[in-house]
């Protein structure tokens, strides 16, 4: 295994030839230090740098310069330019992985600005699963002999087996699937940040909500609808933060796309093709390692999660296996309000109250009781009006000839009140009572609200 150069550099400026120094064992004597990140550089094509080290002790992976290791080839990749103290105030000579690392630790520096709760380890973990493994795991040709050293097969080794490709694979690390080259892939400060925030949100507001399904479905090779599994949830709760488990058998897991659609219809996507070889992809995502379900933070739980599964590339086929979701709820506090004060309705003409939200706060759940007087209540027209001003009908001009109505209606089974869910509240909320038809007249004797809010 070569470990250096192969040049000396003598007195008088000049370097001279003196081959390349090996050893016989590829080991870092500090790769199994609990809490130390080995960070390898990547080129601006995303191609590993060409003389990054490799192997079990990387970590992570970040952009940096790229340069041949001794010098004999032209490989691709911008340099980087940096800021300095030196005069201009700015660099293009900084690179290498002396300038890779340093900006893992200006991300990580932004993941404990993001949540300053989160400890070492858990910083560590953000980075490595918030990582991205969209990289380009081309490797590059042998050294090329030059004229001062003819043989350089006798050296050129790098990389060499079992870590002679990038494939991401899964060894049982908790942080996902890993590369000899990239780690857990190329830092991502986007993601990071979504992932710290995540760690520090609300804490729960109830049970665990959970949900499996085990289908069975086959995929087919190369159909780009897919095939879609559906998990019902129930409750009225908002969704905190979730996690998804997939296991998929399949003989080329690159050529797959996975997605998940919540019940309002949103799509994340879970894998993107990622794995190539891999012949199974059974893996747990979360906001730590997919930053975008962080997005669906107080949407309803309520309703059809629906699991797709595409193949989008020819040659290979697998099997849906099983999947579960479980979505912790976010916490939740209730306001009541109530008008007591007694308004009369009267004949073709409208009265409107209003009630005062202080509280700030995303709507989880809304019951609206009415309690009216009226000769003939199908004369009615019942709307709330939230701070957002669209109205909400409640009741319109049903029931007849009924002389009250005392009811509740409540976001759990009205969908136009279900529709307010994930709305802020704080402000005015209306309520407007019209009567439209003649010689009938009536009394809104009181309402209120229960109001569940999440922050």
């Amino acid at each position: 295994m070569p470990f250096d150069h192969g040049w000396r550099f003598n007195a008088d400026g000049t370097r001279s030839w003196v081959g390349v120094r090996t050893a016989r064992q590829f080991r870092h004597n500090l790769a199994d230090l609990d809490g130390v990140m080995h960070i390898a550089a990547l080129a601006s094509n995303a191609q590993r740098s060409h003389y990054s080290n490799y192997g079990s002790g990387i970590a992570l992976s970040a952009p940096s310069s790229n340069s041949h290791e001794y010098g004999r080839m032209t490989v691709p990749g911008l340099g980087i330019t940096t800021t300095t103290g030196a005069p201009g105030g700015t660099t293009a000579d900084f690179g290498g992985t002396s300038s890779a690392t340093p900006l893992v630790a200006g991300i990580a520096a932004l993941a404990i600005s993001a949540n300053a709760q989160l400890s070492a380890a858990q910083v560590i973990s953000v980075l490595k699963r918030s990582a991205s493994k969209q990289l380009d795991q081309r490797g590059y040709p042998r050294t090329p002999p030059a004229s001062y050293d003819p043989h350089p097969e006798q050296w050129d080794v790098s990389p060499i087996a079992p870590f002679d490709t990038g494939d991401f694979s899964d060894i049982g690390l908790a942080d996902g699937s890993w590369s000899p080259w990239f780690g857990h892939g190329r830092v991502d400060a986007a993601a990071a940040v979504a992932a710290a925030i995540a760690l520090g949100a609300a804490p729960p507001g109830g049970p665990v909500l959970h949900g499996g399904a085990a289908p069975n479905l086959p995929i087919s090779d190369n159909q780009s609808p897919g095939v879609r599994s559906e998990i019902r949830l129930g409750g009225r709760q908002v969704v905190g933060t979730l996690a998804v488990n997939v296991d998929i058998a399949h003989s080329y897991v690159g050529d797959l796309r996975v997605s998940l659609i919540s019940p309002r219809g949103r799509a994340i996507v879970l894998h993107e093709r990622e794995g190539a070889r891999g012949a199974q992809l059974r893996k747990r995502y979360s906001p730590a390692t997919t930053p975008a379900l962080a997005g669906l933070a107080g949407d309803p739980v309520e309703g059809a999660w629906t699991l797709l599964v595409q193949d989008l590339a020819p040659a290979d086929s697998g099997v849906l296996r099983s999947w579960d979701i479980t979505v912790t709820p976010r916490a939740e506090r209730t306001v009541r309000l109530r008008d007591d004060a007694g308004v009369n309705i009267p004949d073709r003409q409208a009265v409107e109250r209003q009630l005062d939200m202080a509280d700030g706060g995303r709507l989880a759940h809304i019951a609206v009781k009415l309690d009216i007087t009226h000769s003939h209540i199908g004369d009615l027209k019942v709307s709330l009006v939230p701070p957002s001003g669209i109205g909400v009908p409640l009741h319109d001009r049903s029931g007849g000839d009924g002389a009250k109505l005392i009811q509740t209606y409540s976001s759990a089974s009205l969908p136009d009140l279900a529709a307010l869910r994930g709305k802020p509240m704080q402000g005015t909320v209306r309520l407007q009572v019209s009567d439209l038809a003649t010689r009938d007249v009536g009394k809104l004797n009181s309402w209120s609200l229960d109001i569940d809010l999440n922050d």
